[in-house]
């Protein structure tokens, strides 16, 4: 993620304008892929980088952020410990990688003696390597392979990158990084078909942890994401802001009809920010990892609890001609929220649906709690949930069925013949 200081903004009064690029921008930015891509298999060090896209593109924060987006794309390269050389040092020195293999040389030379001098350096990295067993080439090529002239600038890739995919990657980091200092967030989704893209999206913010909250509205669907400031009360959270991210990028990116409204915290001030994916000048989006699939934000859901609680169910469930699907059915409450349960439990034509709470967030408990009361006032009478013991204060007093689990004991045969019971 892009640090604040590589975030280019403009602030109008309380409104933060991102400064996006856009198609306008192509031959500005295929003139700097050039650029860059002239300086490949050469000797070049990242402070350098940085100040050759600066002076081209003029705009600091730009250009910190777009030097960010190349990283994807182009690496510096260090000399370092082949495959044998390694293998040797882990038999012989217990010596697993690069930085353990300079620690053990600094090490050494403290013993010697202490600091070293330019002309003593040859003379310490030849004795070392007699000591350690390996020729004097190879230890000087990694001791000193951090120095500029030994850093070698290089594709990640065969192609160099296309300019559209750039200014989406740039774009991008821009959003991400807008949504790591965010306070909340609203993203509406308008047009045909949106059962599916909802269902998606409902799935992968449990599955990232995120704190959501799905209405259906006039033409569309509106998400309220409760931001990192919200939940942390920190300046800024990294990792909370990728996995929001991870969540909205597929809509944001593959569907036209939408807009993102943010409430953001800069330099301990609140502004506020809005996104449209409908419009001319709406920005083009391109993940990082579409191009490092790696990068990916993991799911950070722990589902144990629901694989046990399915894994036990569906067996019993089988022998009495009884199935348990998971995330199967979407309930839209009359005031428009939305919730897939966990589980639906199907008995002939009676369906039991089952949540899962063991979330412990507050924002959370209080958004649950909400849905369940209004399921409750709706009469739904097949809703069921299993609560971590450590909620019940939060929840003892709902008019809905519900069972307790504490840590890894989960009541099977009780939650079992309550479901008969409804």
């Amino acid at each position: 993620m892009i640090p604040l200081s590589a975030l280019p903004i403009i602030i109008r009064g309380k409104l933060l304008i991102p400064k996006f690029l856009y198609p306008r921008h192509v031959s500005l930015v295929a003139s700097l892929i050039e650029i860059v891509d002239e300086l490949t298999n050469r000797n070049l060090t990242e402070s350098n980088l940085k100040r050759i896209i600066e002076s081209f593109i003029g705009d600091y924060r730009i250009s910190k952020a777009l030097h960010y987006a190349l990283r994807y794309f182009y690496e510096f390269k260090t000399i370092g410990l082949d495959e044998s050389t390694q293998r040797y040092l882990a038999k012989k020195h217990h010596i697993q990688d690069e930085w353990e293999f300079k620690k053990a040389f600094y090490r050494w030379v403290n013993e010697k003696g202490g600091f070293l001098g330019k002309e003593e350096r040859d003379f310490m990295i030849r004795r070392f390597a007699e000591e350690i067993g390996l020729s004097y080439d190879i230890v000087k090529r990694v001791i000193e392979n951090e120095l500029p002239e030994n850093i070698t600038f290089m594709r990640k890739r065969d192609e160099k990158p296309r300019p559209l995919v750039l200014i989406g990657l740039y774009n991008f980091l821009l959003l991400e990084k807008l949504l790591s200092i965010s306070e909340r967030a609203f993203l509406n989704v308008y047009g045909r078909e949106l059962g599916a893209i909802v269902k998606k999206l409902i799935l992968r913010a449990k599955r990232h942890d995120v704190i959501a909250d799905f209405k259906k509205v006039k033409n569309g669907v509106e998400v309220e994401i409760t931001g990192p400031y919200q939940l942390f009360k920190l300046p800024a959270v990294s990792e909370y802001g990728r996995q929001i991210a991870a969540v909205i990028a597929p809509t944001i990116v593959n569907y036209e009809g939408w807009r993102l409204r943010l409430w953001v915290i800069y330099r301990k001030r609140r502004y506020y920010c809005e996104i449209r994916g409908y419009e001319e000048n709406s920005p083009i989006l391109k993940p990082y990892w579409a191009i490092a699939p790696d990068e990916k934000p993991r799911e950070t859901y722990d589902s144990s609890i629901e694989e046990r609680i399915y894994n036990a169910l569906s067996k019993i469930l089988e022998r009495n001609n009884a199935r348990i699907l998971r995330e199967a059915d979407v309930i839209i409450l009359n005031n428009g929220r939305i919730l897939i349960p966990d589980f639906t439990v199907v008995w002939g034509k009676k369906k039991i649906f089952i949540e899962v709470i063991g979330y412990w967030r507050r924002e959370y408990i209080e958004k649950k709690k909400e849905k369940l009361i209004e399921l409750s006032k709706e009469g739904y009478k097949n809703f069921l949930a299993v609560i971590d013991e450590k909620l019940r204060k939060h929840f003892d007093q709902l008019p809905i069925y519900k069972i307790y689990y504490s840590g890894n004991y989960i009541p099977i045969g009780k939650l079992y013949r309550l479901i008969t019971s409804i």
